[in-house]
C-alpha cells in the first residue's frame, strides 16, 4: 500500500528561472554518450525545487532531468494513483533567504580567484556535475567558461528519454503543483518528496520513484544532491534496491567508459542514501550549505500538502527532524542496478548490476572536489578515450587536446630518431 498523498511536488519553471539566475549558473554540456536519462539542467531544477524530487535528469546518460506537472496549484496528473507531487503556479514572493546575491559588485579578478565552486554553482554540487566530470573534466570546464559554444537544444532522442522516464514515473505517482514563498519553501518541496518514498515503504510499499538525496560524501564537507530514479524495497528481507533507469537510441549496449560513468553515478547516489540512513547528515550542515533559515516559517501550501502526509510542520527544522528519523528506520542499499532501454522500441537491453567498490568511488570523488576547490587545474580525457574529443563541442578550442598532440607528436620524432 503507498502512504497517503505520495505524489511528487513540483514548482513551477519560472520560480527556478530565477532562483538560477540569481546563481549564475551555466548552461547544460551536449549529452556524452547515446544515452537519455535524465537532463542536467532538469536535475538542477529538481534539486532547487523539488520536482523530481530533487534532482532530475533528461537529456544524456549522466544526466538528470525534471518534468513539470501541469500548470494549475495542486493539480494531480493522473487521479487514479494515490501518490502525488507538489508544484506551484502562483508567483511567488521574493526568494529571500537562501538567495546568493549577485548584486555585491566583485571585480574580475577577484571573481577569477573564487573556486569554480563558488563562481558557477550555488556552494553545493549536483551528481551530475560530478558525472560529466568523469566523462571529461575539461569539457565540463569550458561549458562554464565558454558558455555560448555549450547551448544545445533539446534533441528528439532527448525528448524521448524524458518522456520515458516521466511515463515510468507517473506510474506510481502523480505530479502535483505547489506554491512556493521561499528557499525555504523549495527545499521543504524536495524533503516532502523524500519523506514521501520513505513513507512509502514504511506502509508496506515496493516501489519509489524519483527519490532526492543529499549529503556531504566521504568527509569532504561539500553537498552533493542526486536524484534516484528508483528504489524497490523487499519487506520480507528487508533489504532495498536501487535501479537506475538510462534509455538509449540504439539496441545496444553502452561503450565501457559510458557504463564507467553511470557507475560512478549510481554509486554516488548509494553512498547519499546510505549516508542519511546512517544519520551522517546534520540539519545544520544543510542549512549552512543551503544558505537557509530552518526557523523560517513555510508557506501555506506547504504546510497543507505536508498535512496530506500526515506531517503537522511549521519550519523546515521540523520538517527534516522528521525525515531524518523516519529515514534511519529502513536499511541501506543492498544492490545496484543499471536499466538499458531501447527508446523506440522500449525493450530492455540489459539488466546490468554495478558492484559498489567505496575505495574506488571515495578516491575517484576526493579527486574530482579539488577540481571544484580550484587546488588543481581541469584534465582532459586520456590517449585511449581521445575518441570522446570527436564528438566534443570544444575540440577546436580544447588546450588540452592541442598539449596532447604535441606531446604525441614529440614522443613520435623521438621515437623515429632511435630508429634510424
Amino acid at each position: 500500500m503507498a502512504s497517503p498523498s505520495g505524489d511528487r511536488l513540483d514548482v513551477e519553471d519560472y520560480v527556478l528561472d530565477e532562483i538560477f539566475s540569481e546563481w549564475g549558473d551555466s548552461p547544460p554540456i551536449a549529452d556524452s554518450d547515446n544515452d537519455t536519462a535524465k537532463s542536467h539542467n532538469s536535475e538542477s531544477k529538481s534539486l532547487e525545487k523539488p520536482g523530481k524530487g530533487t534532482e532530475s535528469e533528461t537529456t544524456s546518460s549522466t544526466q538528470e532531468s525534471e518534468t513539470m506537472a501541469s500548470s494549475k496549484e495542486s493539480e494531480t496528473m493522473a487521479s487514479s494513483k494515490e501518490p502525488e507531487t507538489m508544484t506551484s503556479s502562483k508567483e511567488p514572493e521574493t526568494l529571500t533567504s537562501s538567495k546568493i546575491s549577485t548584486s555585491t559588485v566583485v571585480s574580475l579578478n577577484d571573481f577569477q580567484q573564487l573556486s569554480l565552486l563558488e563562481r558557477f554553482r550555488p556552494g553545493y554540487l549536483w551528481v551530475t556535475d560530478l558525472t560529466k566530470q568523469n566523462w571529461c573534466e575539461q569539457q565540463l570546464f569550458y561549458a562554464f567558461t565558454i558558455p555560448m559554444v555549450a547551448l544545445v537544444e533539446d534533441t528528439p532522442v532527448m525528448k524521448a528519454g524524458t518522456d520515458y522516464h516521466l511515463a515510468r514515473e507517473l506510474a506510481t505517482h502523480d505530479v502535483v503543483k505547489v506554491d512556493v514563498q521561499s528557499s525555504e519553501d523549495i527545499w521543504a518541496v524536495k524533503m516532502l518528496n523524500l519523506h514521501s518514498a520513505v513513507s512509502t515503504f514504511l506502509h508496506g510499499g515496493n516501489v519509489a520513484r524519483e527519490v532526492p538525496v543529499f549529503g556531504a560524501p566521504f568527509n569532504e564537507n561539500i553537498l552533493v544532491v542526486g536524484l534516484i530514479d528508483e528504489l524497490r524495497f523487499d519487506p520480507l528481507n528487508y533489504t532495498i534496491d536501487l535501479n537506475e533507469l538510462k534509455t538509449r537510441q540504439y539496441s545496444n549496449l553502452p561503450s565501457h567508459a559510458q557504463k564507467k560513468q553511470h557507475s560512478f553515478q549510481v554509486s554516488l547516489y548509494k553512498t547519499l542514501f546510505d549516508d542519511l540512513v546512517k544519520g551522517r547528515v546534520s540539519k545544520q550542515f544543510m542549512a549552512s550549505s543551503l544558505r537557509i533559515d530552518l526557523q523560517k516559517e513555510l508557506g501555506g501550501s506547504i504546510r497543507e500538502h505536508a498535512e496530506k502526509q500526515f506531517v503537522e510542520i511549521k519550519t523546515l527544522n521540523d520538517l527534516m527532524d522528521i525525515i531524518f528519523h523516519k529515514i534511519q528506520t529502513l536499511t541501506c542499499i543492498s544492490q545496484v542496478f543499471i536499466e538499458y532501454v531501447h527508446q523506440e522500441s522500449k525493450q530492455t537491453i540489459g539488466h546490468v548490476e554495478v558492484e559498489y567498490d567505496v575505495s574506488e568511488v571515495s578516491n575517484l570523488y576526493k579527486k574530482y572536489v579539488q577540481f571544484w576547490r580550484g587546488n588543481r587545474s581541469a584534465e582532459g580525457v586520456d590517449i585511449e578515450e581521445a575518441w570522446k574529443c570527436q564528438r566534443c563541442d570544444f575540440n577546436s578550442v580544447c588546450e588540452w587536446r592541442e598539449k596532447k598532440a604535441k606531446e604525441y607528436e614529440l614522443k613520435n620524432k623521438q621515437k623515429n630518431k632511435r630508429c634510424k
